[in-house]
C-alpha cells in the first residue's frame, strides 16, 4: 500500500467560536504592519507579502492529510479531513453539526462519482456504463474472475 501525505489548510472548513478568536487575533497582527513610504512599491509589497505570508502560517498553519492507494477515488484530502472533523464531533457528542458535515461530506462524494460516470454514454455500451458503476461503487480492488494476466488463458493452461 503505498502512501503519501498531502497538505491541506483545513481551518477554512471548520466553523466556530475559534475560527472567530483567530480571525480577530490575525487582524489585530495585521494592523502592526508598517511599510517604508521611501521605498518603492515592490520592496512595500515584498516586505508585506513576507510578514502576512508569516501570520497566516501561524494562525492557520496546514495540516498533513496521508492519502493511500487504497482509498477510493472519491475520497480527496478535503473529505478526509472532514471525515475527521465529523468524527470528531460525533465523539464530543455533537451529533447537529457532524450532521451538516455529514450531508456536505455526501455532496462531494456524490460530485464526485457523478463526474466520474459523466463521461459513460449508456446508450452505446451498456457493458461499459456497469463496468464504471462497479468501479465507482467497489473501487479499484481486484474482483474474483476479474484476474486476467496477458497471454494467459484457461486453454493454454490446459495445454500446458
Amino acid at each position: 500500500m503505498c502512501s503519501r501525505r498531502i497538505n491541506v489548510d483545513i481551518n477554512a472548513l471548520s466553523g466556530g467560536a475559534h475560527r472567530r478568536n483567530t480571525r480577530d487575533f490575525l487582524y489585530v497582527s495585521t494592523l502592526s504592519i508598517e511599510l517604508d513610504e521611501n521605498a518603492d512599491a515592490q520592496t512595500n509589497f515584498d516586505s508585506m507579502y513576507g510578514v502576512m505570508r508569516d501570520l497566516l502560517d501561524t494562525f492557520y498553519p496546514e495540516r498533513e492529510i496521508t492519502m493511500t492507494s487504497s482509498d477510493p477515488p472519491y475520497v480527496t484530502p478535503t473529505v478526509k479531513a472532514l471525515l475527521r472533523c465529523k468524527n470528531r464531533l460525533m465523539r464530543a457528542g455533537r451529533t447537529d453539526e457532524a450532521g451538516s458535515i455529514a450531508a456536505r461530506i455526501r455532496t462531494i462524494i456524490t460530485r464526485s462519482s457523478t463526474r466520474w460516470l459523466w463521461t459513460v454514454n449508456t446508450r452505446k455500451s451498456a457493458k461499459a456504463a456497469w463496468a464504471k458503476v462497479r468501479d465507482v461503487t467497489k473501487g479499484s480492488a481486484i474482483r474474483a474472475g476479474d484476474h486476467q494476466i496477458d497471454g494467459l488463458t484457461a486453454q493454454s493452461l490446459n495445454n500446458h
